[in-house]
C-alpha cells in the first residue's frame, strides 16, 4: 500500500504485512515523523494498491524547560489529552516528570483539533480538578477560560516552565527540543 506522510507529504510504500495492530508505526524515511497505519478492515490482494492519508501520530509537542526540572518532550496527539505531573496512581496522557508540588496531576487539558485548511489548531483549558495555579505567557488563565495556543508559546504549570512546539513549526520533536533550548529560561511567576 501506499501512504502520504502528514508531515512532509513524501509517497511511502508499505507492506502491510509486515505490520501488526500490535505495532502500527512506521517512520518516514524523508523527515523521520512517526506515522500511524491503521491496517484496512478488508482483506486486499497482494497486488492491490491504496492511497491513504493517515493522521499524524504527533502533531506538536510540550517541551520543559525551566530551571528547577529536567528538561523533557513530550509527544501531543490529535484531540483532547491532560497535561499534569507524573503519578502512577492517577495517570493521564502527558504527563511530566517534576518534584514541583504545586503542578496537579491533572492540570491542563489541551485539545488539537484539525482545521478545514489542515493546519492543526490548540486549545487550552485548566482541567476541572486543578487548584494550582497555570500562566500564559506570565498571564494568568482564569477559570473556565478557553484559550488558543500558538507555537512557542510558554505556559507555567504551578512552579514548571513548558513550551508549546507545533508539528508545522518545527517538524519533528529532535527540532523542537532543540529550538526551545537553545532560548533562555522565561521568568518563573511567583504565586
Amino acid at each position: 500500500m501506499i501512504v502520504v506522510c502528514p508531515s512532509c507529504q513524501a509517497r511511502l510504500r508499505v507492506n502491510e504485512k509486515a505490520l501488526s495492530p500490535q505495532n502500527p508505526l512506521i517512520s518516514c524515511v524523508r523527515c523521520h515523523a512517526p506515522i500511524k497505519i491503521d491496517l484496512p478492515v478488508a482483506a486486499r490482494t497482494a497486488s492491490e494498491e491504496s492511497t491513504f492519508v493517515f493522521e499524524p501520530a504527533e502533531v506538536g509537542w510540550i517541551v520543559v524547560h525551566d530551571e528547577f526540572t529536567e528538561s523533557q518532550t513530550l509527544p501531543l496527539k490529535p484531540g483532547v489529552q491532560v497535561i499534569g505531573r507524573f503519578s502512577v496512581s492517577k495517570p493521564c496522557e502527558v504527563m511530566i516528570r517534576s518534584e514541583d508540588r504545586f503542578m496537579s496531576r491533572h492540570h491542563l487539558v489541551v485539545e488539537a483539533v484539525k482545521s478545514k485548511e489542515g493546519s492543526y489548531k490548540y486549545w487550552v483549558s485548566d482541567h476541572p480538578d486543578c487548584t494550582n495555579p497555570t500562566f500564559i505567557d506570565t498571564y494568568p488563565l482564569k477559570r473556565g477560560t478557553t484559550l488558543e495556543l500558538v507555537d512557542g508559546v510558554v505556559m507555567q504549570l504551578g512552579k514548571t516552565k513548558v513550551t508549546l512546539k507545533t508539528a508545522a513549526a518545527a517538524g519533528t520533536a529532535r527540532k523542537a527540543t532543540e529550538t526551545v533550548l537553545n532560548t533562555d529560561f522565561a521568568k518563573t511567576v511567583l504565586f
